[in-house]
């Protein structure tokens, strides 16, 4: 039986020295994003030290929430049409980056710049497919990332973050 979506995401934002910790998404949604994942019937905080340590295998000490938002991004899951993401900064962190096998593609620690580079990446994409960036676009623009080869081969931001990243003042 196929995991049913809850609809409720964690993101968990990692700053070190002014860089932000980015992963590269080995499956759906190819990208670069926060680590993040669904809720699964666990609060936010608990979410996130799982999310965290399964993905690159750092411990979360404190936690302060920064952001709660409704996207209407898709997942493979069934049921999965929206969520509701919670966007919270482990403020104090320890451990050393060990990438998810499964999950991570490659991870690095990404400034402003960089961040801004990956969010034209998806602007230019989101162009050539002659769709527009608009939130109510969103599960449109994650169908076309998620079936270009060459965006899977050298991919940008994940589409949900570039809204994340938009509320957060990030780009």
């Amino acid at each position: 039986m196929p995991k049913r979506c809850d609809n409720k995401s964690v993101g968990i934002l990692v700053w070190k020295d002014g860089a932000l910790l980015m992963i590269e998404r080995k499956k759906y949604n190819f990208g670069f994003a926060i680590p993040a994942g669904h809720q699964d019937g666990d609060d936010p905080e608990t979410t996130a030290k799982k999310e965290l340590s399964e993905e690159v295998g750092l411990t979360a000490k404190e936690l302060r929430e920064e952001l709660k938002i409704t996207l209407p991004n898709p997942c493979k899951r069934e049921r999965g049409t929206h969520h509701d993401w919670t966007v919270i900064e482990a403020t104090e962190w320890s451990g050393a980056i060990t990438p998810s096998a499964d999950e991570t593609k490659n991870y690095l620690w990404a400034d402003k710049e960089k961040i801004a580079q990956w969010a034209r990446q998806l602007e230019e994409f989101v162009k050539a497919e002659n769709l527009s960036l608009d939130f109510e676009n969103l599960s449109q623009i994650v169908k076309a990332t998620n079936e270009d080869l060459s965006w899977q081969e050298r991919p940008g931001l994940e589409p949900p973050m570039y809204f994340i990243f938009k509320n957060l003042g990030l780009i």
